[in-house]
């Protein structure tokens, strides 16, 4: 949402340019506000939106005895070297009482842990992959459009098509740092599939239909919406929007809070169900899923099913992983109130100085 009203801004400064010749150093901070914004943005919709809450969905909030990653060539504990904060929560004590504070329990405490692991290069952990997977996704997703395929269903079966780099993103994101590409480290599609299908399924169509049905309401209420076909066009102001707005925001609000979180807790636990043995994590993990899961090797599934990876995830659990959702959305919020403050100003400034082309 925030993203549409950031493009919106810069459309409407770019169309207020035409046929007006911006000053030579007007370039110059247009570049240096994207040095300053774009890694602003990316930790918001990389970092936040997507890190932070893969790492509270899996983080198992009653460890019995966690002991931090060792990631030093002398076997030191992370806690001991670079983590303070993760070794105090792993072993249940924050000096404040007898609930032992989560690694995920904060936006600040889960970047304290990232940075100690791989420095700031770990809050884009799972990026290479993460990106490979968007360009798949785009290629995959657009032939099934062009078929005349509904988004519906489009959605759902090019995120089966790349199972196994969903499963791999969801495993370098959780476990220790590896010298292995990602595309090393992609599961048995035979196996990432059978474990993750309906639950792919599942988040991909409720992802959809938490769009989907929001959008049909605001056309059958008449709103006035921006044009596909014209991105960036802002549409004229109607008093009657604003209340009409409010219930479609809404709607959305509730069906992603009920639909899509739940959807995703369940696929993220499933994914990480995958994770190999030899791969340690950055935050405390029950591989066992409560005893639920039993390994292959004597006779088990191997990973967890969707109805252990439901009721295996706590009520504290819910409330800590919305609890965080909130702060992102108020952290992506806070970055295009921050972004408008100093671009729009800017804006005016170049076009003081700007000359009329003849």
């Amino acid at each position: 949402m925030y993203r549409d009203i950031a493009h919106a801004v810069y459309k409407r400064g770019e169309d207020s340019m035409a046929g007006y010749q911006m000053p030579a150093w007007g370039w110059g901070i247009i570049v240096l506000d994207i040095i300053v914004f774009l890694p602003l943005m990316m930790m918001v919709n990389y970092s936040l939106q997507h890190l932070f809450p893969t790492l509270a969905i899996v983080e198992d909030p009653n460890p019995p005895a966690y002991e931090p990653v060792s990631l030093n060539e002398d076997d030191q504990s992370l806690a001991e070297e670079n983590a303070p904060l993760a070794d105090e929560a792993a072993r249940g004590g924050c000096g404040c009482g007898s609930q032992s504070r989560l690694i995920t329990s904060s936006i600040r405490s889960t970047y304290r842990t990232l940075t100690a692991v791989g420095g700031w290069r770990s809050l884009f952990r799972g990026f290479a992959c993460y990106l490979s997977l968007a360009i798949a996704s785009g290629f995959v997703y657009g032939i099934m459009v062009k078929a005349y395929i509904p988004s519906l269903i489009a959605a759902p079966l090019t995120a089966l098509a790349l199972a196994q780099l969903y499963t791999a993103w969801t495993h370098i994101v959780i476990s220790a740092p590896s010298s292995k590409a990602f595309w090393k480290r992609l599961p048995p599609f035979k196996k990432a599939f059978q474990a993750t299908a309906l639950p792919v399924v599942i988040y991909f169509f409720a992802l959809e239909l938490a769009s989907f049905i929001p959008r049909i309401l605001a056309y059958g209420m008449r709103m006035n919406l921006p044009d596909p076909k014209q991105p960036g066009t802002i549409p004229e102001a109607d008093k009657n929007d604003i209340w009409k707005a409010f219930i479609v925001v809404l709607l959305a609000l509730v069906m992603h809070i009920f639909l899509v979180i739940p959807a995703q807790v369940v696929l993220t636990r499933v994914q990480a169900s995958l994770l190999p043995e030899e791969d340690d994590t950055i935050v405390p993990f029950d591989r066992s899923f409560q005893g639920k899961v039993e390994p292959a090797i004597v006779g088990g599934k191997g990973f967890v099913t969707i109805k252990d990876a439901w009721q295996s995830f706590s009520r504290a659990s819910w409330i800590r992983l919305v609890k965080l959702y909130v702060k992102i959305f108020a952290a992506g919020v806070a970055l295009v109130f921050l972004w408008m403050v100093v671009i729009i100003p800017e804006m005016f400034l170049i076009m003081s100085h700007s000359k009329k082309i003849e």
